[in-house]
């Protein structure tokens, strides 16, 4: 047996021993980045060489080259005329406009006509630079929230082969890239919204594509900057891609009917005199200067790639794991060097030195050229495979594996010679010389290379071509729990070792064994293998590999095994660390907002520490309910919680759909922060309202009395940390703005009315037109001297209190300014219509009655007489209850 053994590794050594150090060398070559550049031209060349793919028709580029620049005789181009090409391009209604043109600063004339048109223009999205020499956004884009990042990622060699979907900035905020907010808002008008689907990976989800960001050591990078959420681009093309018009065209009218209604309209430069030109995988050319694109293109491949693979489901750049990658490059070693071997070792050769090294060669190219051609296969089905290092690997084993045949050629051939010349003279001293040599040299290589085997930790088996079991080593016999039994055969392997299908009780299926499809020709390894011994189960990864004669017949198949035990333990261990941390962080979100952490700019609630602070500006809102003492005096401690716990679940809805969190509950009080815009905190108060009326409806069905509550609102700069001791800390908001917004708030219960905002918030709207709003007062905040102006919100208010507050709007704030102008006869006749129309008016009740009272100080006896509900009668209005006279808000 051990002769046997001896021989089979006396043939096959040179490449047991070359095939994995070249692979080694290569592996350590890569890692190091030696193949980076390659793998990148390899790509790019994929890219040139895939067919051309068809025209995007969601989306259309405006183009601005040098021969528009000469139609407008000015560059930049004006505001008046940017404002005429967008207005031309709203007339057909596209879905959404990117403006791939930085607009900082006004360029004369026509800057107050664009400023206007992009305040009425939501679909449409500007650019900024966040990144190296920044440039500012349009001012009133950035306001409305329509800005996009224009920055690009390039690679160590210039081009750009990453999308770039976000960036996070050093204030802490996530600012979109064009391509992305353009693709966002085209599908929400279709109804698909981006999901979250794994956190902790930050795998995102749009429809039907999957986002999985980049990490650095995708394909053939090593170790690249994965800064912000990247994606590998999987470019549609060159602007040839994609449908395109002039903006000589656009302006003089030449535009076809509809080519831009429902569609993604990108405004860039295309021409070669302007610094908006990037090298990409379609650069490349071999009889001229490299072909740059303008970077209007690359963000329309980005669209174009969120839109088709969220619509179309189709696929992004995928890659190996980075251990899929080795054994790809040691397959291809072997390989190499297995085929090195054959050919040179070939009878049909012997003699014939021209013909093996020319074989050789074609050898090389063939298995290179399937290599490259495999790899571009798999790209046409979007997969990244390494090309470069494997190729690396096959031609340097199979070139060693010469060069090894080689000198051993020479040390035969000098060997000969040397038997020769001796052999003449002392043929039979040479004779018992050589065979006391062989029989040294071979009885020292069985010695070697069973010491060898014996002393590798992982399970050895050698089975001869004819399925009988031929050797095991020692780490074998320990797992197995027996050495080889004479006679038996692989047939009888899963049997006779008690091989099991892991997790079961089923023997392991016969024609699956790795040593079965070893002996059929097959490179083959498994994980769900178990051995069962009689106190234990092992679990063992598998892999054999068949071993040829020189006549291309399988003599031997090679198994190897080890226990995995420690590894499947950690596995389950990782799983089940990862399900109790996402648990955990489920729980401490409940107490600590996420949004809140956000705004700390931290990743989780482990990384907060006592005195972590940010300024922000934002909104503050303030609910109660009204009478909630005397209403919990009528209930059980159980059915106040209940109570309590019904309503505010009612309340944390509306307020997370408008974009807010809850910082804290206050018994039956809430207070609420909106970080982005004054109207989502409108929005959100509004909704309180309405689905307070709801709740309200289903109280009343079960004989409950109806309950109301206030809600203030104030917009200001707050700062937010985190406070307390060693021991207990919690999460705070300190600000004027914050105690304003809880003044607000009791001020609701003085005015009667359910939801008031400050002037703050008030002017910090996006269009206060589009809420049913009306001036209040000015009141002033005890402990500032300042005055605050207040505005009532009553766009929840039942249907006809609400459309008579909206006739008598224009005549009541009228009235509010005569009295503060301190004409009060004037203001109270004003105050008595309003009150014909609406009598449920109480603010307006509020300030007749104050009318009144400023009129009897200043007549002295103008009003004798009239009291109360009399006031109101003197005037013609009755039913008046309410504050006497403006004073501090408490």
């Amino acid at each position: 047996m051990k002769s046997k053994l001896n021989k089979i590794i006396r043939q096959w050594r040179s490449l047991l021993i070359l095939a994995p150090t070249v692979a080694g060398l290569v592996i350590i070559g890569n890692y190091l980045g030696l193949f980076q550049l390659l793998e990148w031209a390899t790509l790019d060349q994929f890219f040139r060489l895939r067919p051309r793919e068809s025209v995007d028709s969601r989306i259309v580029i405006v183009t601005v080259n040098e021969s528009d620049i000469t139609y407008t005789n000015q560059w930049p181009i004006s505001d008046a005329v940017l404002t005429k090409l967008i207005n031309k391009l709203k007339a057909q209604q596209p879905k959404a406009i990117g403006l791939d043109i930085y607009r900082d600063l006004p360029v004369p004339p026509g800057n107050a006509e664009l400023v206007k048109l992009f305040a009425e223009t939501p679909n449409l999205i500007g650019v900024e630079k966040v990144v190296g020499n920044t440039v500012a956004p349009p001012p009133t884009l950035s306001k409305l929230g329509q800005v996009g990042i224009s920055d690009l990622v390039l690679d160590s060699d210039g081009k750009v082969r990453r999308g770039l979907l976000s960036v996070r900035t050093d204030q802490g905020k996530t600012k979109l890239s064009l391509g992305t907010k353009l693709a966002l808002m085209y599908l929400e008008s279709r109804g698909i919204k981006l999901q979250m689907i794994d956190a902790k990976n930050k795998i995102l989800g749009l429809g039907k594509a999957k986002f999985v960001p980049f990490t650095g050591n995708e394909g053939g990078y090593i170790r690249a900057n994965s800064g912000g959420y990247q994606i590998l681009l999987n470019y549609r093309g060159s602007l040839n891609n994609f449908q395109t018009i002039s903006l000589e065209d656009v302006l003089s009218d030449r535009i076809p009917p509809d080519m831009m209604r429902e569609r993604i309209v990108l405004i860039g430069v295309t021409g070669s005199s302007f610094n908006d030109l990037f090298f990409t995988p379609y650069s490349a050319n071999p009889f001229g200067s490299p072909k740059l694109t303008p970077g209007v293109v690359i963000h329309a491949n980005l669209t174009s790639q969120i839109l088709s693979a969220a619509l179309d489901g189709r696929p992004f750049i995928k890659y190996w794991s980075e251990p899929s990658e080795i054994f790809w490059v040691l397959v291809w070693s072997f390989i190499g060097a297995t085929g090195s071997r054959k050919l040179l070792l070939a009878q049909q050769f012997i003699n014939k030195f021209t013909w093996k090294w020319v074989t050789f060669t074609i050898f090389i190219l063939v298995a290179g050229g399937s290599l490259v051609g495999g790899s571009y296969l798999a790209f046409l089905a979007s997969w990244w495979l390494p090309v470069i290092s494997p190729l690396t690997a096959l031609i340097t084993s199979a070139i060693a594996i010469a060069g090894y045949h080689a000198l051993e050629l020479q040390r035969q051939k000098t060997d000969l010679e040397i038997l020769l010349e001796t052999a003449t003279a002392h043929y039979d001293t040479v004779t018992a010389e050589l065979e006391y040599k062989a029989e040294e040299t071979a009885r020292e290589g069985e010695r070697k290379l069973a010491q060898f085997l014996e002393a590798v930790p992982i399970g050895v088996a050698v089975v001869d071509g004819n399925g009988k079991i031929y050797y095991l080593n020692d780490a074998a016999q320990q797992l197995l729990g027996k050495g080889v039994i004479p006679d038996s055969t692989i047939e009888e392997f899963t049997e006779l070792y008690q091989l099991y299908l892991a997790g079961t009780s089923q023997l392991y299926p016969y024609e699956k064994l790795p040593i079965v499809r070893a002996l059929k020709g097959e490179s083959f390894s498994v994980d769900d293998l178990e051995i069962h011994l009689e106190n234990k189960i092992i679990p063992l990864e598998s892999w054999a590999t068949p071993i040829y004669n020189k006549s291309e017949q399988i003599t031997y198949a090679l198994l190897v095994f080890r226990d995995i035990t420690e590894r499947k333990k950690a596995e389950a261990e990782r799983i089940k660390l990862t399900e109790q941390l996402l648990a955990l962080n489920l729980s401490y979100s409940r107490f600590v907002p996420h949004q809140f952490l956000e705004l700390l700019n931290k990743e989780s609630i482990i990384d907060v520490q006592l005195g972590d602070q940010v300024q922000k500006e934002m909104s503050v809102l303030f609910s109660d309910i009204r009478d909630f003492t005397t209403l919990s005096e009528s209930m059980t401690p159980a059915e106040n919680f209940k109570f309590i716990n019904d309503y505010l679940s009612r309340m944390e809805p509306e307020i997370i759909d408008n974009q807010g969190f809850i910082d804290k509950y206050i018994g039956d009080a809430i207070m609420a922060l909106f970080s982005g815009e004054a109207d989502n905190a409108v929005k959100a108060g509004i909704a309180m309202l309405n689905a307070l009326n709801e709740f309200n409806q289903e109280r009343q069905s079960m004989g409950n009395l109806p309950i109301k509550i206030g809600i203030g609102i104030n917009t200001g700069t707050m700062m937010l940390g985190v406070v307390g001791g060693r021991s207990r800390m919690d999460t705070t908001v300190v600000s004027d703005a914050v105690n304003l917004a809880s003044r607000l708030e009791g001020l609701t219960k003085n005015y009667e009315v359910p939801l008031l905002i400050s002037h703050n918030t008030f002017l910090a709207l996006n269009d206060a037109n589009a809420y049913d709003i009306r001036l209040i007062d000015k009141v002033k905040v005890k402990g500032k001297s300042e005055m605050v102006t207040v505005y009532e919100v009553f766009d929840a208010d039942p249907l006809e209190i609400k459309q008579a507050k909206l006739l008598t709007k224009t005549g009541f704030e009228q009235a509010v300014l005569l009295y503060n102008l301190g004409r009060f006869e004037q203001a109270a006749a004003i105050f008595a219509k309003c009150l014909s129309v609406n009598p449920h008016d109480k603010v307006a009740h509020i300030y007749l009655q104050r009318c009144l009272e400023q009129r009897q100080r200043s007549r002295g006896a103008g009003v004798q007489g009239c009291r109360g509900v009399e006031v109101s009668r003197c005037m013609g209005v009755e039913g008046f209850q309410g504050p006497r006279r403006q004073g501090e808000v408490d």
